[in-house]
């Protein structure tokens, strides 16, 4: 893995949160402690702080148990790897719904199976979010049309004659290239984040301009740039590092 692993042990026994921590360290890197705690409130606010990928949790915690703490969070989405001292029939309960577990006195072997099984699983899961999202710049990038609905209309433009977009507020007009301003009633940052695939460049906090119209950059007064429709746009100083090497790449 190019990252560590965030990991959290909750267990109310000093002892077994250091076993766990030195188990771990003994055989292999991918994970990283971020926090310990040892009772379901400290649980919530370091699961809250830290955001872990991997959480090792004892069932019985000093004021409650693991259920009440997963029931108090709204989204679980970490690998858990139970620690207990259930008896077999709460053993095959946990098999049988398909959750990692080790038993108490912790076993190293045990330990070390169902770790390196969690991070499979989560290689995994990062490997089918960071397909995803490919697959999905991937269709973005091969959108030909957006859809801009007014009050009054639903237009379909084609992303290749939009010059520039211009915010004010949470509103914002697209400047086409057949002179043509159509308005709409959200922000721009929305349209920054999809056309950014399409060869856009955000110049300003409040524009958003196609590099396929950009006429020259003017160097007086500040700085700002000219479109092809002879429209000036201003460049912010955060900017124009970035802009110049666009231009220089041309």
């Amino acid at each position: 893995m190019s990252e560590l692993i965030k990991t959290i042990i909750i267990d109310d026994e000093e002892d077994a949160r250091a076993a766990v921590q030195m188990i771990i360290a003994s055989f292999q890197n991918d994970l990283e402690i971020v926090a310990e705690a040892s009772s379901v409130s400290e649980a919530f606010d370091v699961i809250l702080k830290h955001k872990p990928q991997l959480v090792f949790l004892d069932i019985d915690l000093k004021d409650g148990t693991a259920f009440d703490l997963l029931e108090k969070l709204e989204d679980v989405n970490f690998k858990i790897i139970f620690v207990t001292g259930f008896n077999d029939l709460a053993v095959k309960a946990f098999r049988f719904n398909a959750l990692d577990y080790i038993l108490k006195p912790i076993n190293p072997d045990d330990l070390i199976e169902a770790t390196q099984k969690a991070i499979k699983s989560i290689d995994e899961k990062n490997i089918h979010a960071q397909l995803k999202n490919l697959l999905q710049q991937n269709k973005l990038s091969k959108q030909k049309n957006i859809v801009l609905s007014t009050l009054e209309d639903i237009h379909i433009v084609e992303i290749e004659n939009i010059i520039r977009c211009e915010s004010d507020g949470n509103y914002t007009t697209f400047y086409l290239n057949n002179s043509e301003k159509i308005m709409v009633s959200k922000n721009i940052k929305e349209y920054a984040d999809l056309l950014s695939e399409h060869n856009f460049f955000r110049s300003h906090q409040s524009h958003l301009i196609n590099l396929a119209y950009l006429l020259k950059y003017h160097k007086k007064d500040g700085g700002y740039i000219v479109m092809k429709d002879n429209s000036s746009v201003p460049l912010s100083k955060r900017k124009k590092e970035a802009l110049l090497k666009l231009i220089a790449n041309m």
